[in-house]
């Protein structure tokens, strides 16, 4: 357990570095005339951004890339470390281990944006979910950090599909969120007429309206993978394939809240504002169901 604790650790300060880095960055950055909007990613970012803040964004970049490889490293090892241990090859199977493979499919999620859309403002705020992520599975008793074995119900060849699936739709979820923080941050400075670079610095709304958007529509088909998933996975262990278990009501609680956000965008036009306060509000509700139902709620699934 020390080898996989060691680099989860490691894996925790680089991405604080890389955080601190894109902030410094959004400092460093001359504000600039005008940003690609979603779909059409822009050539002349770095050109327009000055030698200083391009420097510091090339090294957040690398920092961001690297501490997603340790992250990588950290659930490889603890894989191995369960197989050892349990005879189960799947380091999501507790808590601490699930937060990890969320901040890493956050990180991976940004890394992939980043190189698509070519806009570094975001690591601010995405990066910075998946650092405090990795912070808060840090935080927990060091009795949920250990790879204890998975009672026999649950060791089985579904844990590798459900929780994974299930899992990457929270991280497409938290992405969602983050960019809904940055579009309020952003309107509001606007609608101050504020000069600061800080906020010149960050991508055009209809850009990070756009892009929280393609995010839902990623994480929403794969909760639903991951409901289904669960349910069969519940009939395999139980007998049983809804039991309204605390997890699954929340899980399915929380498909309906983004299922509504979809239709009131798709048919009633819902954009901008009341599109990133909703998306604010349903990764409220994804930690809720990851987070709280855990420790708050008693059912199936108290193990993780």
């Amino acid at each position: 357990m020390v080898r996989s604790l060691f680099l989860f650790d490691m894996t925790f300060w680089l991405y604080l570095a890389a955080l601190t880095l894109y902030v410094a960055y959004l400092f460093a950055r001359r504000p600039a005339m005008a940003l690609a909007p979603a779909g059409h990613p822009s050539e002349d970012f770095e050109e327009r951004d000055g030698a200083w803040a391009t420097q510091l964004g090339q090294v957040a970049t690398l920092v961001t890339i690297f501490g997603w490889l340790v992250n990588t490293g950290a659930l490889l090892t603890r894989a191995f470390e369960r197989l050892e241990h349990s005879g189960t090859f799947a380091p999501w199977s507790n808590q601490f281990e699930a937060m990890a493979y969320v901040s890493w499919a956050i990180i991976l999620g940004y890394v992939l944006l980043e190189v698509r859309y070519k806009i570094k403002a975001i690591g601010a705020f995405v990066v910075g979910i998946g650092f405090i992520a990795m912070g808060a599975a840090s935080l927990l008793p060091y009795r949920y950090q250990t790879a204890e074995p998975l009672v026999p119900a649950l060791n089985s060849y579904w844990i590798y599909i459900h929780v994974s699936v299930t899992l990457t739709s929270y991280a497409a979820f938290a992405m969602a969120g983050g960019l809904g923080l940055m579009y309020l941050f952003k309107e509001r400075a606007e609608l101050r007429g504020s000069q600061s670079r800080f906020y010149a610095a960050f991508p055009e709304l209809e850009t990070i309206d756009e892009l929280g958007y393609k995010a839902i529509m990623i994480g929403f088909p794969l909760l639903a993978f991951g409901i289904i998933l669960g349910a069969m996975w519940a009939n395999y262990a139980w007998g049983g394939y809804w039991s309204w278990d605390p997890k699954e009501t929340w899980s399915l609680i929380v498909w309906l809240i983004y299922g509504a956000y979809i239709h009131a965008r798709m048919t009633r036009g819902w954009e901008g504002r009341r599109a990133a306060i909703y998306a604010v509000f349903g990764f409220l509700m994804v930690i809720f169901c990851f987070w709280g139902v855990n420790f708050l709620l008693s059912g199936l699934h108290a193990y993780a």
